[in-house]
């Protein structure tokens, strides 16, 4: 069987991993990899590739898939719908322009549903929010992310320019309005006399858009000694060992493959109540939830940690 695997572009994050791990699944199957922002996302790439099962995972390789109305492609149409993208315009500011876009792309997303023959979701929440918002006569499965421990332990004797435990909290993820870097920032501010008492420092793991705006925030707030900034880097996710607690201060989720990382290691996690950090956290004993985009509420927990 041809398996192709559709995404917006080629870039390190929980898109690529869940591909992999699609794929890793499947090894007697032949499976390639197609990208949106290259123009290979489409009908006809698909059925001259001869696409047996086109697995899709971001809107904008549907709408690429589906961009001709009279047009599909022979292979069957399977849509992953990630919570990070479910929730998205429940977690911005509440403007004009947003309450806009926010329709606009529920009628877009209700109707490239309606083309798959099969929609999954990665927890049950999720799938019970697709129905509510696009009618419950939708197929919706639902297929938890997994961790492969064998990769776990592969990745593990990579070398960290970091010793183990060396920082109080680590926070691995893109720099992006989503992920909250300005909570942790603000609650760390917030009890910053306690924190370099006990010489409790913060690594911050990642690149992206508001880094540049993080670390000058970083610098007004006057705690440059207690935060440290490692930049973007590739298998992220070696580095959460040099921090004693993984700190995921995120204002909205899908299923976040570092949180089950985490869990699999079995290391201490702090973070926010969100729908999907709060699905791997469910039970797991060392994990300490504060109130989503509550600095203040962190601030409590990573005081707590520094004793």
């Amino acid at each position: 069987m041809r398996r192709a695997y559709l995404i917006d572009r080629d870039s390190v994050g929980g898109g690529m991993e869940y591909i992999r791990r699609q794929m890793a699944a499947h090894p007697d199957d032949e499976c390639r990899v197609f990208f949106s922002d290259r123009g290979e996302c489409t009908a006809d790439k698909m059925d001259e590739w001869g696409a047996d099962m086109i697995h899709v995972n971001h809107l904008k390789a549907l709408c690429q898939l589906f961009r001709n109305p009279f047009r599909r492609p022979k292979g069957k149409v399977v849509f992953t719908v990630h919570g990070i993208h479910l929730r998205k315009y429940d977690f911005l500011p509440k403007t004009p322009a947003n309450r806009v876009k926010r329709t606009l792309r529920r009628r877009l997303e209700r109707c490239l549903y309606r083309k798959c023959d099969r929609l999954i979701a990665l927890t049950p929440a999720d799938a019970a929010e697709i129905k509510r918002l696009y009618g419950a006569e939708l197929q919706v499965d639902v297929e938890p992310n997994t961790v492969d421990m064998t990769e776990l332990a592969r990745r593990d004797r990579n070398v960290a320019p970091y010793s183990p435990d060396q920082f109080a909290f680590v926070c691995i993820a893109r720099f992006d309005f989503q992920k909250g870097q300005d909570i942790l920032i603000e609650a760390i501010a917030q009890v910053q006399a306690e924190l370099r008492r006990a010489g409790r420092k913060t690594l911050l793991v990642g690149g992206g858009s508001t880094l540049a705006d993080m670390k000058r925030l970083v610098a007004d707030k006057g705690i440059a000694d207690l935060v440290e900034f490692a930049g973007e880097i590739p298998d992220a996710g070696v580095y959460m060992t040099c921090g004693k607690s993984l700190v995921a201060p995120s204002r909205w989720e899908g299923m976040p493959y570092l949180l089950l990382e985490a869990v699999a290691r079995g290391r201490s996690v702090i973070a926010s109540d969100c729908p999907g950090n709060r699905d791997v956290l469910a039970g797991y004993a060392a994990a300490a939830l504060f109130r989503t985009g509550d600095p203040v509420d962190l601030a409590n927990l990573l005081k707590d940690a520094a004793k």
